[in-house]
């Protein structure tokens, strides 16, 4: 016997959290390069939809919309990465800027802070952007389309890295300039994930997968 329901809904559940999850990306992208912020919390609108966005990929709107499949490891790294920068890195950044300039363990600890709090959230991204391409529940090449716009992302965040090592700017329309395309990258991957979403929502499936079930 040949069972197309559990196909169609399915193909129902991946339609609907890649249209919700995409529109959340590129909304997230939108604003990020507007920084807008929400009074009184320690991170923007943009983060907020972000992670919002992630947890949808990850649990689905319906089992069979998860770009984990729901497995642990990959669902749990993008949950547990949502929670962390949404609650525990907040607080990181709050102990690095209340360090006292002056005070040597202060500032020794807020550079130990912020340096796990970097850490923590590069290996849960490394972790789900993995799992998501090893699992392949989105179509191929797709499936690596978190691990490359995380590539993007890193890079971004190494320029100034790579800047400071060749030389320091003293200038300060290019800090200014520099902090834009980091931003514009950073949104841009962001972007990028969002719009693959929703062309995948949109395009026609190839084929309906049957599942077999025997009569008894």
């Amino acid at each position: 016997m040949i069972d197309v329901t559990a196909a169609a809904d399915t193909t129902r559940s991946r339609r609907r959290t890649w249209m919700t999850g995409g529109v959340l990306f590129v909304a997230s992208a939108l604003l990020g390069l507007g920084m807008v912020t929400v009074s009184g919390l320690p991170f923007s609108i943009s983060q907020l939809l972000f992670h919002a966005g992630a947890v949808v990929f990850a649990i689905g709107l319906g089992r069979g919309g998860s770009v984990t499949g729901r497995r642990p490891l990959g669902t749990g790294a993008i949950i547990a990465l949502a929670v962390w920068s949404l609650v525990v890195a907040p607080v990181a950044w709050m102990l690095v800027n209340s360090a006292a300039p002056t005070d040597v363990g202060d500032l020794s600890t807020a550079a130990m802070v912020g340096t796990a709090d970097e850490v923590v959230s590069l290996v849960l991204a490394i972790i789900a952007a993995v799992r998501i391409g090893r699992i392949a529940m989105v179509p191929r090449p797709w499936n690596w389309a978190p691990l490359w716009a995380l590539g993007a992302i890193v890079f971004a965040q190494l320029i100034p890295n790579l800047i400071a090592a060749a030389g320091s700017i003293s200038d300060q329309t290019l800090l200014d300039a520099l902090f834009a395309v980091i931003s514009l990258i950073s949104a841009s991957a962001v972007a990028f994930l969002g719009v693959v979403a929703l062309v995948l929502a949109l395009r026609p499936a190839p084929g309906e997968t049957v599942v077999f079930a025997s009569q008894r």
